[in-house]
C-alpha cells in the first residue's frame, strides 16, 4: 500500500482547508492532503449522490474503489499531528466532502478538552484507524498515554501508519475486548463500520471473519502496569460488545476510571445503559453535541436523548464516589 506523504512532490497533491471546533475558545485547525484527481472524483460522486437520492454513497465508493488503488489521504492538524485514512472510506472522507470543518464526535472531543490538564491513561477500545489515540496523545489534548485496541487485521496497517506518523506516541494492541481473557474469537470485518462485530462461535462465524484473541480490560490494565492511583479513561466503541467488555473490568471499575461508551439509537431498550444503571449501579451522564453533560437517572429519558435510530450516542459512567464521579457530577450540576 502506497502512502501519500505530505512532502511528496512527485504526486499531484491537493489541499482542503478546514477548521474543527470543539469548545468556545478552543479549535483544532487542519488541512487534508491527497491525490487531487482522486479527491475530486470522491467529491463528484458525493455531489451526484446528494442531489439524487441522498443515499448510496457506500455503493458508489465500492464501484470506484479499483480506480482509487487503495490511496490514502492525510489530515494534518495544526500541531503537527497526522491522521491517514482511505479515500474510499465514507466514514472518514467526510473530512473533505460535504462537511466543511468536519466535527467527528464533537461531544467526546469537548469532554477530553476539558480534561486536558488531568493526568490519565487512555484505552482507545475499538480504535479503528486511531483517531482518538492520535488526538489524546497530541499537544491539543495534553500528551496523554494511550493504548489503541483494535480487532481488525484489515485496519491494522493504517493504524500502525498513524502511530508511526506521530512519532510512535501510542501503543497498539491487536485483540478483541471481551469478558474473558485469552479466548479465540472471530472478527467480522465485512461491510461498513456499523456492521463490524465479534463472533464468539466458530460455527456461526461469517466466511470472511478473522481469528483474533480476546483480552479483558482488567488484563490490559495489568499489562500496562497501572497502579491503583493511576486514573484511567476508557473509550468503548466495540460495536455491541460493550456489556461484555464491562464484565471483564471488575478490577478496573474499582479504580478511578471514566468509561465513555456508545448506546445506539436503534436500541430502544437501551441495553447498555440499563446494564450500567441496574447491574453495575453506576451513575450515567449523557454527552450532548454542544458539550452539555446531563445526568441520566431513568432509562425512560433515553427515548428523548436518542431520537435518531441511525446513529450512536455517547454516554459516560464511572464508579460512584470516585474522583471522576465528583468531577463530572460537578460539570453536570453547573450545566
Amino acid at each position: 500500500m502506497r502512502s501519500l506523504a505530505y512532502e511528496d512532490a512527485t504526486a499531484a497533491i491537493g489541499f482542503s482547508r478546514g477548521r474543527r471546533y470543539l469548545m468556545d475558545g478552543g479549535t483544532f485547525d487542519y488541512e487534508v492532503s491527497g491525490s487531487r484527481l482522486s479527491m475530486g472524483l470522491v467529491r463528484l460522486l458525493h455531489t451526484i449522490v446528494s442531489r439524487s437520492t441522498g443515499r448510496g454513497m457506500g455503493l458508489a465508493m465500492r464501484a470506484v474503489r479499483p480506480l482509487l488503488h487503495s490511496q490514502l489521504s492525510c489530515v494534518h492538524f495544526a500541531d503537527g499531528s497526522r491522521l491517514y485514512f482511505k479515500l474510499d472510506d465514507i466514514y472518514w472522507n467526510a473530512f473533505f466532502i460535504g462537511h466543511p470543518g468536519m466535527t467527528y464526535e464533537a461531544d467526546i472531543g469537548k469532554l477530553l478538552l476539558r480534561m486536558k490538564d488531568i493526568d490519565y491513561t487512555f484505552f482507545d477500545c475499538g480504535a479503528n484507524i486511531g483517531y482518538w489515540s492520535v488526538l489524546v496523545t497530541s499537544e491539543m489534548l495534553g500528551h496523554k498515554r494511550a493504548i489503541a485496541v483494535e480487532a481488525s487485521r484489515k485496519t491494522l496497517a493504517i493504524l500502525e501508519q498513524n502511530r508511526d506518523a506521530n512519532d510512535q506516541r501510542f501503543e497498539i494492541c491487536r485483540k478483541a475486548l471481551f469478558e474473558y481473557d485469552g479466548h479465540s474469537l472471530f472478527f467480522s470485518d465485512d461491510g461498513p463500520h456499523s456492521a463490524r462485530h465479534i463472533v464468539t462461535s466458530q460455527s456461526s462465524r461469517p466466511s470472511q471473519a478473522e481469528p483474533v484473541m480476546s483480552i479483558t480490560l482488567d488484563a490490559l490494565a495489568r499489562q500496562q502496569q497501572l497502579t491503583d492511583s493511576d486514573r484511567l479513561v476508557v473509550k468503548l466503541d466495540v460495536e455491541g460488545a460493550e456489556i461484555s467488555a464491562l464484565k471483564g473490568a471488575q478490577q478496573v471499575l474499582k479504580r478511578d476510571t471514566l468509561i465513555i461508551y456508545e448506546d445506539h439509537g436503534d436500541d430502544r431498550t437501551h441495553t447498555t445503559t440499563r446494564h450500567v444503571l441496574d447491574v453495575l449501579g453506576f451513575p450515567v451522564f449523557f454527552l450532548a453535541a454542544d458539550g452539555a453533560v446531563t445526568k441520566v437517572d431513568d432509562p425512560v429519558a433515553m427515548d428523548r436523548l436518542k431520537p435518531n435510530p441511525k446513529i450512536g450516542y455517547n454516554f459516560v459512567t464511572c464508579p460512584p464516589g470516585s474522583g471522576f464521579h465528583r468531577w463530572i457530577a460537578g460539570i453536570a450540576d453547573r450545566a
